[in-house]
């Protein structure tokens, strides 16, 4: 069989796409539903296919021309669908303007709009980190979360959200917030229904405390939105809390690291569920912490999993492979943008030495994030 590409259409009810790269199958005839001109009010297309060979290749030519034609006069220009091309910019995913990040609008499409259990306290879980690049682990950690919420709380899920950090963090290691803001939104594009990236950390000039991003959501969700619709009418204020892996609450366990007010601000008045981590220990760290206990939630990790952006970049660096360490998306947009690739290939740095924190700002003087 042949394999060179033939071209075909097909249509829906607002559009009209085009797909050249189909190989085995030329357009042998196309006729509309009706006879004559397009019927109104229908575009249903009847399209007959003929598969050939090379020893009986139809001499006539395909009905519809080459790409590169001009389509017929009546086809509705504007709703033509090309291929997508890669994104121009960084942040057009997010905010659709990918020339500057001064048009800041707080994501809400895939927030819950409606309890479905008045009964129950929404929660809304925040990861802060630099995901240079984010991993397959940064999104377990929210499917984690929401598993134990479900099975082990009477919270009920709103929402949950990835707030990277801005270029004046300057952590070794850390990409363009635009790039960074880019791959998380690639991340999540196809794989979540519930999970938003918002870029308000991502676009402040100095660096932001995760005291005050957590104050951020809590103004976008509790006072600007009032909260959530419980289902009887009345709105309910949605519990905001910081999502981190278990290094997080070891660094807030160490004297000198986080400022008492930082702490109780988000200890006491947010609360966190901290994902366990090999080589961490939890209860040794929360015995410094026992007065915030009923607001630290410790998730189990049942299925250990050490990938982080220190080691993803290290790969890089060294010009392995990271494929199925991260999203497929974010491994192409790596390679399109020549991200981490540029120095130190020949990094002696062991992959088996302690990383550094990947799902949280641990240290809010010299912040290690993920």
């Amino acid at each position: 069989m042949l394999t060179r590409p033939s071209h075909f259409l097909y249509s829906t009810p607002s559009t009209i796409v085009s797909l050249t790269q189909r190989p085995f199958v030329r357009c042998h005839s196309l006729t509309w539903s009706a006879s004559g001109a397009p019927p109104a009010g229908s575009s249903t297309l009847i399209i007959r296919t003929r598969a050939f060979s090379d020893k009986s290749t139809p001499n006539r030519p395909p009905l519809i021309p080459p790409s590169t034609s001009s389509p017929p006069r009546w086809w509705p220009k504007k709703n033509i669908i090309t291929p997508p091309q890669r994104r121009a910019t960084a942040l057009q995913a997010i905010i659709g303007d990918g020339d500057k990040m001064d048009e800041y609008r707080f994501p809400d499409s895939r927030l819950k709009k409606k309890m479905d259990d008045p009964s129950k306290t929404p929660l809304l879980l925040v990861a802060c980190g630099s995901f240079s690049p984010i991993t397959f682990l940064h999104l377990r950690m929210f499917v984690m979360a929401a598993d134990y919420v479900k099975h082990n709380t009477e919270f009920e899920m709103i929402g949950g959200y990835l707030s990277p950090v801005s270029d004046a963090y300057k952590k070794q290691g850390l990409a363009p917030a635009e790039h960074r803001v880019a791959m998380c939104q690639l991340a999540i594009d196809k794989a979540s229904t519930w999970l938003m990236v918002d870029t308000w950390e991502a676009e402040q000039k100095e660096y932001q405390p995760t005291a005050k991003v957590l104050d951020h959501f809590e103004q976008e969700i509790n006072i600007a939105r009032k909260g959530i619709d419980a289902g009887d009418g009345i709105r309910k204020p949605v519990r905001i809390a910081l999502l981190a892996g278990a290094d997080l609450i070891q660094t807030m366990s160490t004297p000198g690291v986080w400022s008492e007010q930082d702490l109780d601000h988000i200890l006491g008045r947010y609360g966190t569920f901290i994902i366990e981590r090999s080589g961490t220990d939890i209860d040794e760290a929360l015995a410094s912490l026992q007065n915030y206990r009923d607001n630290i939630h410790v998730i189990q990790q049942l299925i250990q999993n050490d990938v982080s952006s220190t080691k993803i970049r290290l790969f890089l660096k060294r010009g392995m492979s990271v494929q199925y360490l991260i999203p497929a998306p974010v491994v192409e947009y790596i390679e399109q943008n020549h991200l981490y690739a540029d120095d130190h290939r020949g990094s002696s740095t062991s992959l088996s030495q302690p990383q550094d924190n990947e799902k949280g700002k641990s240290k809010e003087i010299t912040a290690s994030a993920s």
